[in-house]
């Protein structure tokens, strides 16, 4: 069989007859034959190598998107360097410079903005982005719409008697900038209510933890401000909030309602469990990869996939009693 036809079949181009291709998978698994990375790189004059920034990989959130794009990549070749997204200009400069990368995948696009412009990326390298921020993306991206994802939560939160609500979100430059903390305000507009600045807790610097869910939660309790609901951007701030809630001796649903917004695994498993909303993340892991495969393909055209999310109603929302309401 000639090189050409083996070629053919392990990179995945190129017509080969069934019967061949047969002969060849079974060589393979006989033989136990991997390509050899370096020396295919060198005959394609390319690195393969694709490098994608994260906001973290502690919150499992990034960890199933990161999933997705190494799950296409693998698929087609190429290899995956991981930078967490705590560096300076000189650092992402230095990246950019002294690796060959092929393209770059970017999960946390409001944080590098604020180092490195964005429109700046795309005359560096092929650069695609997963879109979280309100407005439109400068470069080509995969974009969930959170404002109406918030604004359902609020929304569900509202209509079973809930007035005094909790927003726990992120802190950005300015409101404009952030679509949750939007679709919380909208919920309230639609329904003519209107919002205490009590109720908004902003955490600063883009953090996402149960923890900062718990600290920052505390800080609300400690005020003894009156509030029947939390609003929690992640499902993460919103499990610490309900750690902070039960260390003050409330309960929830009973007491206090909770809703987060991620439907991560841990959302099922805790205790109420958690209503949330649910953001396909591994499938937009899949998205960005494919469409950074798009723009090393040549493409100039601006790529951007839209994912929907869908409430997911569990256990941690109660409806206010009638009583309770009229007071």
């Amino acid at each position: 069989m000639s090189p050409t036809t083996v070629s053919r079949v392990t990179n995945g181009n190129g017509y080969v007859s069934p019967e061949a291709r047969r002969r060849v998978l079974d060589a393979v698994r006989e033989l136990n034959y991997f390509p050899n990375k370096t020396a295919r790189s060198l005959r394609m004059q390319s690195s393969m190598e694709i490098a994608c920034i994260t906001h973290n990989i502690v919150n499992p959130f990034y960890g199933e998107m990161v999933l997705g794009i190494e799950e296409v990549a693998v698929r087609h070749g190429y290899s995956l360097s991981i930078y967490i997204e705590n560096f300076d200009e000189r650092d992402y400069q230095r990246m950019f410079h002294e690796n060959s990368y092929e393209g770059l995948i970017v999960l946390s696009p409001v944080e590098l903005n604020r180092v490195l412009g964005l429109s700046e990326l795309k005359e560096v390298l092929p650069t695609v982005v997963y879109w979280d921020w309100s407005g439109e993306s400068p470069l080509s991206a995969v974009t969930v719409d959170l404002r109406t994802a918030m604004r359902q939560l609020t929304n569900h939160l509202i209509v079973r008697g809930h007035r005094d609500i909790v927003f726990l979100g992120h802190e950005t430059m300015t409101p404009e900038e952030n679509p949750r903390y939007l679709g919380y305000l909208d919920a309230h507009a639609e329904r003519g209510l209107s919002v205490s600045s009590e109720n908004v807790q902003l955490v600063e610097g883009w953090h996402d933890s149960s923890t900062d869910g718990y600290q920052f939660l505390r800080k609300v309790l400690q005020r003894h401000s009156p509030f029947t609901a939390v609003a929690a951007s992640t499902d993460m701030l919103a499990i610490g909030a309900m750690k902070a809630l039960a260390e003050f001796g409330l309960r929830v649903p009973e007491d206090v309602s909770v809703v987060g917004c991620d439907n991560l695994e841990l959302s099922a498993l805790v205790t109420p469990s958690l209503t949330t909303v649910n953001i396909p993340r591994r499938a937009i892991g899949r998205a960005l990869m494919n469409a950074l495969l798009n723009k090393l393909g040549n493409s100039s055209e601006a790529y951007e996939t839209q994912f929907d999310t869908t409430l997911v109603l569990r256990d941690s929302v109660r409806t206010v009693p009638r009583v309770a309401m009229e007071e």
